[in-house]
């Protein structure tokens, strides 16, 4: 009479076991498919599939558009995060398909960009798909008074700290803001607006669209850029675009907070 509990104990093992082998799984391979799953727990199909579509409910898996492929989750790669893997290749992954349907939506190139200190560097980059393109150079520190994604962390330190870097600010155009009282006035309408952009004040003709990122504390961590020739990108960005960048980064945000 005795025999039930500890089968029903056996039951609930064995299905822990599954599901972390499967996390295991989901953690170490791009994507994975039913069959690979069943395969490698020894174990039914139509049993694999229950137990992805539970961790897919849970936020740990993701199913790709289109196919019967399964990768990394949201609170699989914030796990990831949590205990000490890079913090940075989970930004850009968690990002990635973000920007990737921003991509397909514009006709822009789409950059993500990381806070580090004081400093940003673009660490991901999707290119337009105009005749010709804009290339940006990856890990290089952004100067900030003078592109969108810098605006953003001045502004937020100006927020927070009240201050703003010290020396002079370097002209690289005549659309350059070089005038602390400026600069000052600039950043207090990007804190208010909750975007910046800098048409030419880098490059004569280039202009780009920033949005900020926040983690689960409320920290800026990261930036997604818009960036296109002035042609496309006004000096009075579209509305849409706007409106387009804004929720691309409030959907980083939630990812990362999870």
């Amino acid at each position: 009479m005795s025999i039930a509990k500890p089968a029903k104990a056996d039951e609930g093992v064995q299905t822990a076991r599954v599901a972390v082998r499967i996390l295991e799984l989901l953690a170490s391979r791009d994507e994975v498919g039913v069959t690979e799953i069943a395969r490698e727990t020894d174990m039914t199909k139509p049993r694999a599939y229950r137990h992805l579509r539970t961790l897919l409910a849970m936020g740990y898996a993701v199913q790709r558009d289109g196919s019967d492929r399964y990768a990394r989750g949201p609170k699989l790669l914030a796990l990831a995060r949590v205990i000490g893997q890079s913090a940075e290749d989970g930004v850009i992954e968690l990002a990635r398909p973000v920007m990737q349907g921003l991509h397909e939506e514009f006709d822009h190139s789409f950059n993500l960009s990381l806070v580090y200190g004081d400093s940003a560097s673009i660490v991901e980059s999707l290119p337009g798909k105009a005749l010709v393109g804009i290339t940006v150079k990856l890990g290089e520190p952004l100067p900030l008074h003078s592109t969108a994604a810098g605006k953003l962390i001045l502004a937020d330190r100006l927020k927070k700290q009240g201050t703003l870097p010290a020396g002079k600010l370097v002209r690289f155009t005549q659309y350059t803001i070089t005038d602390p009282a400026d600069l000052r006035q600039e950043l207090a309408t990007v804190a208010a607006r909750g975007w910046a952009d800098a048409p030419q004040q880098v490059v004569l003709g280039i202009n780009a669209v920033s949005s900020p990122v926040y983690d689960h504390r409320g920290d800026l961590v990261a930036m997604v850029s818009a960036m296109d020739s002035i042609q496309f990108i006004p000096p009075d960005p579209p509305a849409g675009l706007i409106t387009a960048m804004r929720e691309a980064a409030a959907e980083i945000s939630a990812r990362l907070a999870l």
